[in-house]
């Protein structure tokens, strides 16, 4: 049995691992932390190299400044925090904003704390009509000939009714049919 090469752990496997590692209560050795923090360095950040280097002094609320060389390279013994900016790419602006309605979408129908950057309907469901094994409009013939025939035809007059008031509310509905399955 061949055995297929070893692939560069994703992201989502190491964050697989350290969940499954975390779950059984384990503890992690240093090797296999280092591997995780590389594989998150590198698949989260790649080649892409810092653009600004910022510090400040640890355990305080001070600004962040702009941070030397020096700063970066000594920041444990100078006692530093120190900070990499990147550049990534800007945030694209929803193609469709949510319309709120106490705290519910109106449109997809999501809760407000719920709800991501854009709003995405559910498609609209299908009409089951439409899935039927005939098609309705093949009555619509039979049925102005027998409106026809009730007009024409020497029949009792209260039976003429009935027929002419039958095959017009048909008609009507499958009209209605017609406009509810084309829109």
């Amino acid at each position: 049995m061949t055995q297929l090469p070893a692939q560069a752990p994703t992201v989502a496997s190491t964050v697989r691992d350290i969940v499954r590692t975390g779950a059984a209560g384990e503890k992690a050795p240093a090797a296999t932390l280092t591997t995780w923090g590389q594989t998150f360095m590198s698949q989260l950040y790649g080649p892409q190299t810092a653009v600004r280097y910022e510090c400040r002094p640890r355990y305080t609320t001070e600004p962040w400044l702009e941070a030397l060389p020096s700063d970066v390279l000594q920041a444990r013994k100078r006692g530093l925090e120190v900070r990499a900016l990147y550049l990534h790419p800007k945030a694209q602006p929803p193609t469709k904003k949510h319309r709120l309605r106490e705290g519910v979408c109106v449109d997809c129908h999501e809760a407000e704390w719920l709800a991501g950057p854009e709003c995405t309907p559910p498609p609209p469901s299908r009409d089951q009509r439409a899935a039927l094994p005939f098609d309705p409009f093949w009555f619509r013939e039979p049925l102005q000939a027998l409106q026809q025939i009730a007009a024409t035809k020497v029949i009792n007059h209260y039976d003429c009714l009935k027929w002419d008031r039958e095959c017009t509310y048909l008609i009507e509905r499958l009209d209605q049919y017609l406009k509810d399955t084309q829109a």
